[in-house]
């Protein structure tokens, strides 16, 4: 068995392990109950689809910022791009070739060569990623503040937050000093590196003069790329309070923030299993019940932001097939990639 076959089985695997525990926490809740909750959402249900479409909006605005360091590439193609790429990481591991984030690359490969569209991603998830960072710390702290966490979670989440933070700070330190001189020195001491190197020695310098340009780009969009990634955050906050709502129950507003700032946490620690199956209802159901809810109110919870996620993902199935979209490189365009090409980095943006 090679390698991808061995990655395949394992998505399998833990895809079936997620099922598994979704299946267990509704038998233990009670399905009559866990339905009768989830029933009630009713026309809300419309509404958190509809607040979804907001952040990804702006989530794709602000990626609209990082690319333009580059070459501008139309938002609707941008937007199209992040809901199928969050489609495809809900669908994984049954029909997806790469991951939600090496999907945008391909997607938007007309309008940005490859060499382009993967910085400009890589450099978006960093931004990205934080944004969740500051929207993680703040809203754990204002939960500490005047919720009572048991201290057990409270461990737990900043570990999880502090783990974030080491990853973010080695990403930025790999995009600023660059990858060459790294994989270079690594070359060195591994001589059967060396030849995969030499190969890809003109792409990764093209890789590190297309990061330095977007690091160059105008700091001002850059901050707003940030706070647009921030405010989309905030509107997960949002869907919380429209479900808990709809369910019939109160919903203050350090409840709903400590019951999003959980999930996320949660779904950063359980990233190994594909699309958060089983992991994110059971955060949802943990975190309910830390701030006085019912179980079935926090499973229902739950199974209404993942029933959001299985709408996107057959849109997404929609939009391949109405589009004949490809989410793989065709073999001409892996050839291409391997070719060395001049030209293609813009200067950073003086506007």
């Amino acid at each position: 068995m090679n390698i991808n076959n061995k990655k395949k089985l394992a998505r399998i695997i833990l895809t079936v392990l997620g099922l598994l525990l979704l299946a267990i926490l509704i038998y233990r809740v009670g399905p009559r109950e866990v339905w009768e909750n989830t029933r009630q959402v009713g026309y809300y249900f419309i509404l958190t689809c509809l607040i979804a479409l907001g952040w990804i909006f702006l989530q794709s605005a602000a990626w609209a910022i990082v690319q333009s360091a580059f070459q501008p590439v139309p938002l609707r193609v941008l937007f199209k791009a992040r809901l199928m790429a969050d489609g495809v990481t809900t669908l994984v591991p049954m029909s997806a070739n790469v991951g939600g984030e090496a999907a945008r690359a391909i997607i938007i490969r007309q309008y940005s060569p490859l060499r382009e569209g993967i910085p400009g991603i890589l450099f978006d998830k960093t931004v990205e990623s934080f944004a969740s960072l500051v929207f993680l710390t703040s809203g754990l702290f204002i939960s500490i503040l005047y919720l009572r966490i048991p201290e057990k979670y409270k461990i737990s989440a900043l570990t999880v937050l502090v783990s974030i933070t080491v990853v973010i700070a080695v990403m930025i330190i790999l995009q600023l000093k660059g990858v060459y001189g790294i994989l270079h020195r690594l070359a060195r001491i591994f001589p059967r590196s060396r030849q995969w190197f030499l190969e890809k020695e003109e792409i990764l310098r093209q890789f590190d003069r297309n990061m330095r340009s977007l690091f160059r780009h105008s700091k001002l969009k850059l901050a707003t790329a940030f706070l647009m990634h921030f405010a989309s955050r905030w509107l997960g906050v949002l869907e919380v309070y429209v479900i808990v709502r709809a369910l019939g129950w109160s919903a203050p507003l350090t409840k709903m923030l400590f019951m999003s700032v959980f999930v996320v946490i949660a779904n950063t620690a359980f990233f190994l299993i594909p699309g958060q199956w089983g992991a994110a209802e059971g955060a949802s159901l943990l975190a309910a019940t830390t701030v006085g809810y019912p179980a079935a109110v926090g499973l229902s919870l739950g199974l209404v932001r993942r029933a959001r996620k299985v709408v996107y993902a057959l849109v997404t199935v929609i939009l391949m097939l109405a589009g004949r979209q490809k989410l793989k490189l065709s073999p001409g365009e892996m050839n291409n990639l391997k070719k060395p090409i001049s030209g293609t980095t813009s200067g950073p943006d003086k506007a």
